[in-house]
C-alpha cells in the first residue's frame, strides 16, 4: 500500500519548472524562426514581382487558404506567376478566394473566383425554394430532387402531411431528414418520424425532406456522387462539367430507417467530412476500393453489374443544366446590387459542388449544391489513439488537380493566353529544331584494327585445337571487316535519308499546333452549355427575363428590393391599367407581398425583393393574361411588358434570353402579344416569311404613314380565311393577276 500510495504522489506530482520554460522558450524560438521565414519569403516575392512582364499571367493566393496546394501545383506546370501575398500596385489577372466574394472589397479588377452572394443562394432554402418555383412551371422536368417543408414557417404542412402518410399506412414508414440552412460538412443533420421530435429552439431555420431510403449500393455501402462544375459566366451564360469526380460512401452497411438504426450517422449520411472519424473508414489507395473512390470507377462497377452508365450520366448532365438554370436569375440580382453597371469591379467564376444520390432504379437526386467544395489534397489519419497526421491523398489529386488547372486555362485572359501560348510555341519549337540537329550530326564509328594472334610455347598435343581457334578468330575478323564495310555504307546512306527528313519550320509548327490542340481535347471540363443542352434549356430560362424586369424598375441603383414607387412605376409603364390593374390594387398587391416575404428579411429594410416580385408577377398574369398552362400565362405577361417598354431597342434586353417556342401569333389566342391585327394576315402572301411579319408588326405600332402601308399592299395578295374553333386557319392562294 505504501508503495502504490508513493506511486500516485509521484504521478499527481507537478513537472518540474525547468522543464516547462524550456518548452515555453522552444515554442517562441520556433515562432521566431517561422516569422522570419515569412518575412524572406515576401521580400522574396515583392523582388520578384518588380521583374514580371506585363505579359505574364498573374494569380493572386493570398486567401487560397486550403486551396493553396493545388492552387500551386497547377500554377508550376501552367507557367503562371503567383503572388502569394497580394499585388498592392496592380490587379492580378485571377484573385482566388477560398470562402466569399467580399472577402477582399480591394480588388477592382481581373477575375476573382467567387459570385456575389453564391452563398445564400446555394443555402438549402434558398436553392430549393427557386427548384420549388421551377417545378411548379414545369412539373414534369423539375422532379430529381426530393420534396422539401421550410422549418418552422411551413411546419402546419409539413406536421399535415405526415399525419395523412400515417392515415394512409404508408410502407415502409416514411422518414423525413432534417437539415440546417446554412449548415456544412453534415453538422447538425438528422433523420425523424414525428413531427413533435422536430426541435425549434435553436432558433434556426432548417429544410425538411423526405429521406430516400430505395438508393442504389455497392458493397452494401451507400454512397452519393460529388460533380465539379465550372460556372464561367452569367453574359453571356456558360458553364462546364469536370469528367471526373469523387464518390463518397457510408462507413456502415446499409439498412432501412427504423427505430433502432435511425441514428446510425455513419449509416445513413456519406458526408466524408463525417464519415472520416469512423473507426472503420477505408483509406484504400485502389480505384475500385475505399470509403472515398473516383466517379469513373463507380460509373464502371455499374456498367459491370449490367446498367448503363452512359445514360446515367447524361440525367446528371441534365440535373445540373436545369439547376443552374433555376439558380441564374438569383445571381443577376445578386451582381447587379455588388457591381451596378457602369461601376468598375472584376469579373467572376466559380467551381460548385453537386451531390447526386442514385436511386435503386438508378435515377439521380440532388441533394444540395455546395459553394465552397473542399480543394485540399490531403486527408486526415489517425497515426495512434487521438493523433492525426495530414497525408496527401492520391485520388483528390487525381480528381482536383485538372480540375483547377484546367479552369485557370479556361478563365486566364485570352489575350495574355495568347501571348503566353505563342512564347511557348517558340520556345518548344527551339527544342525540336535542336533535338533534329543533334540527331542529324552522328559521329563516324570507330574503326576496328586487326589483332595479332601470338601462340607461346604451344604443345604438340594441342595442335589441332589451336589450328581451329585460329581458323574460327581469322573468320571472324573477316567477317567484321565486312560487316563494318556495310555498316559504313549504311550509315551514309542513313545520313543522306535523315537530312531528307528533316522537317522544315511549317512541319514543326503544325506539329506544335497540334500538340498544343490535343492539350485542349484532353481537358477534364466539358461544356455543358451553350454547347450541348442550349435549345433544350432555353425554355427554361422565362425566370430571368422576369429577373431583368425586376432589375429595370429598381429605384436605387445596386439595391436588392424594389420600394411602392418602383412598383408602381412598373404596373404604369407596362401599361398594366389597360388590363383592369387600378392603382389601389397595384398597392395592396405590394403590402400583402411584402407581409408574405418579411421572414425573409432579417435586416428589416423596406422594399421587395425579388421572389416577392416574381410572386407578384405570377399573380398579375394568372388574373389577367389566362392561359391554359402557368407557363403560358407568365409569358404572355413578360411579352406584353418588354413590347411596352420597348425592351428590343434596350440595352439590357440585348442580354436576355429568346425562347425558340415563342409563338408568331398566327392564332388569335387571349392574352398573346404576337398576335397579328387582321389587316397585316389579309396582306400576308406566299413568299411572305416570318422577318416580313415582324417588320410589319413593328411598323404597326409605330403607326406608319400612308406611303408605307399603300406600298405594303401593292406587294399583297389574297387570302382565303376558314374559321375554327380557337383558332384562325390561313390558306394561301395566288391571285390570277399576278401571273
Amino acid at each position: 500500500m505504501a508503495a502504490s500510495k508513493s506511486l500516485l504522489d509521484s504521478l499527481k506530482k507537478p513537472e518540474p519548472t525547468n522543464f516547462r520554460m524550456t518548452d515555453f522558450r522552444r515554442e517562441l524560438h520556433l515562432r521566431h524562426k517561422r516569422e522570419e521565414h515569412a518575412k524572406k519569403e515576401k521580400l522574396r516575392a515583392l523582388q520578384e514581382s518588380k521583374y514580371v512582364s506585363r505579359y505574364a499571367i498573374t494569380i493572386d493566393t493570398s486567401r487560397a487558404r486550403s486551396n493553396c496546394d493545388v492552387l500551386r501545383m497547377s500554377i508550376k506546370e501552367l507557367g503562371f506567376k503567383e503572388y502569394p501575398f497580394g499585388r498592392k500596385d496592380n490587379c492580378c489577372d485571377v484573385h482566388w478566394h477560398a470562402c466569399h466574394f467580399e472577402e477582399n472589397p480591394e480588388v477592382f479588377g481581373g477575375k476573382v473566383n467567387k459570385f456575389p452572394g453564391m452563398s445564400e443562394i446555394c443555402s438549402k432554402m434558398t436553392l430549393f425554394r427557386c427548384l420549388d418555383i421551377m417545378r411548379d412551371l414545369f412539373p414534369t422536368d423539375y422532379d430529381f430532387y426530393p420534396r422539401t417543408w421550410y422549418l418552422p414557417a411551413q411546419f402546419h404542412e409539413f406536421s399535415c402531411e405526415i399525419r395523412k402518410m400515417h392515415e394512409r399506412r404508408v410502407k415502409p414508414k416514411p422518414t423525413f431528414i432534417i437539415k440546417p440552412d446554412t449548415g456544412a460538412q453534415g453538422d447538425g443533420i438528422y433523420l425523424l418520424r414525428e413531427p413533435n421530435e422536430y426541435s425549434s429552439l435553436s432558433g434556426k431555420c432548417h429544410v425538411a425532406q423526405e429521406y430516400m431510403s430505395n438508393v442504389y449500393l455497392i458493397d452494401k455501402f451507400k454512397f452519393d456522387f460529388r460533380i465539379y462544375v465550372l460556372l464561367k459566366s452569367l453574359e453571356p451564360l456558360e458553364f462546364y462539367i469536370c469528367q471526373e469526380g469523387l464518390a463518397r460512401f457510408s462507413t456502415l452497411p446499409y439498412e432501412n430507417p427504423t427505430n433502432k438504426n435511425i441514428h446510425e450517422s455513419f449509416m445513413h449520411l456519406t458526408n466524408y467530412s463525417l464519415n472520416k472519424r469512423s473507426s472503420t473508414f477505408n483509406r484504400s489507395d485502389r480505384d475500385d476500393e475505399g470509403s472515398k473512390r473516383t466517379l469513373t470507377s463507380v460509373l464502371r462497377r455499374i456498367a459491370m453489374n449490367g446498367h448503363d452508365s452512359n445514360k446515367v450520366w447524361k440525367s446528371i448532365e441534365r440535373i445540373v443544366c436545369k439547376t443552374i438554370v433555376a439558380i441564374v436569375p438569383e445571381m443577376k440580382v445578386e451582381y447587379q446590387a455588388a457591381i451596378p453597371p457602369g461601376k468598375t469591379g472584376p469579373s467572376c467564376f466559380q467551381v460548385l459542388g453537386f451531390d447526386i444520390l442514385l436511386l435503386q432504379n438508378l435515377k439521380p437526386i440532388l441533394l444540395e449544391i455546395n459553394a465552397s467544395p473542399s480543394l485540399s489534397l490531403d486527408s486526415e489519419q489517425e497515426v495512434s489513439p487521438g493523433v492525426f497526421e495530414y497525408v496527401l491523398s492520391p485520388k483528390d489529386e487525381e480528381v482536383k488537380y485538372p480540375l483547377i488547372r484546367d479552369t485557370l486555362l479556361h478563365v486566364v485572359p485570352i489575350d495574355k493566353l495568347k501571348y503566353f501560348r505563342k512564347k511557348k510555341k517558340q520556345r518548344l519549337l527551339k527544342k525540336l529544331k535542336a533535338s533534329t540537329s543533334q540527331k542529324s550530326k552522328r559521329p563516324d564509328p570507330p574503326v576496328k584494327q586487326r589483332t595479332s594472334i601470338v601462340i607461346i610455347k604451344a604443345d604438340e598435343s594441342d595442335e589441332e585445337k589451336r589450328e581451329v581457334n585460329v581458323t574460327q578468330q581469322m573468320s571472324e575478323m573477316h567477317m567484321d571487316v565486312d560487316s563494318h564495310g556495310d555498316s559504313t555504307a549504311r550509315d551514309v546512306n542513313s545520313d543522306d535519308e535523315r537530312e531528307s527528313n528533316i522537317k522544315s519550320d511549317t512541319e514543326l509548327d503544325e506539329e506544335v499546333d497540334n500538340y498544343f490542340e490535343t492539350k485542349l481535347r484532353e481537358s477534364c471540363l466539358k461544356q455543358l452549355y451553350p454547347a450541348i443542352y442550349d435549345e433544350e434549356c432555353e425554355r427554361y430560362r422565362i425566370l430571368e427575363r422576369v429577373a431583368g424586369l425586376f432589375i429595370f424598375f429598381l429605384g436605387i441603383r445596386g439595391s436588392l428590393r424594389i420600394g411602392p414607387t418602383g412598383f408602381r412605376t412598373f404596373a404604369r409603364k407596362c401599361r398594366l391599367n389597360r388590363k383592369g390593374m387600378t392603382n389601389a390594387s397595384v398597392d395592396i398587391m405590394y403590402i400583402d407581398l411584402q407581409r408574405r416575404w418579411d421572414h425573409m428579411n432579417p435586416e428589416r429594410t423596406s422594399g421587395l425583393c425579388y421572389q416577392g416580385f416574381l410572386d407578384a408577377c405570377i399573380e398579375i398574369a394568372r388574373r389577367k393574361f389566362y392561359a391554359p398552362t402557368k407557363i403560358e400565362m407568365l409569358e404572355n405577361l413578360v411579352d406584353h411588358c418588354e413590347l411596352n417598354l420597348n425592351l428590343r431597342d434596350n440595352d439590357l434586353a440585348n442580354n436576355l434570353p429568346r425562347l425558340h417556342f415563342r409563338r408568331l401569333g398566327l392564332q388569335y389566342r387571349q392574352g398573346s402579344m404576337y398576335a397579328m391585327p387582321r389587316r397585316v394576315i389579309d396582306q400576308m402572301t406566299e413568299e411572305t416569311t416570318i422577318e416580313d411579319l415582324l417588320k410589319a408588326h413593328e411598323k404597326k405600332l409605330r403607326q406608319p404613314s400612308r406611303e408605307d402601308i399603300e406600298a405594303f399592299l401593292r406587294k399583297s395578295r389574297r387570302m382565303i380565311y376558314q374559321p375554327s374553333s380557337g383558332s384562325r386557319v390561313i390558306s394561301v392562294t395566288k391571285s390570277p393577276d399576278s401571273e
